[in-house]
């Protein structure tokens, strides 16, 4: 957020006059590439994130699944 608050500041800057923002104009490509590494890191982050919760709950339903089948085995074999 602060960011972007920057980025948009920095386009009314002016280093003529009373403005103090001309350290803001000169470091507007060091925030761009902070933000151009922080893009991918995040959707990494996401995708790690889901995938993991995906494989979890997979997980769990296989386990439900065996469950019920040892139960569905075991009734087959009282009423045998």
């Amino acid at each position: 957020m602060r960011l972007a608050f920057l980025l948009v500041e920095q386009s009314d800057a002016s280093c003529y006059g009373e403005t103090q923002n001309c350290g803001l104009i000169e470091a507007w490509p060091e925030q761009l590439t902070i933000l151009a590494v922080s893009v991918p890191l995040s959707v990494l982050g996401t995708v790690l994130f889901v995938a993991g919760t995906v494989r979890r709950q997979i997980s769990a339903h296989v386990l439900e699944v065996i469950e019920m089948q040892r139960a569905e085995k075991r009734a087959r074999q009282k009423k045998a």
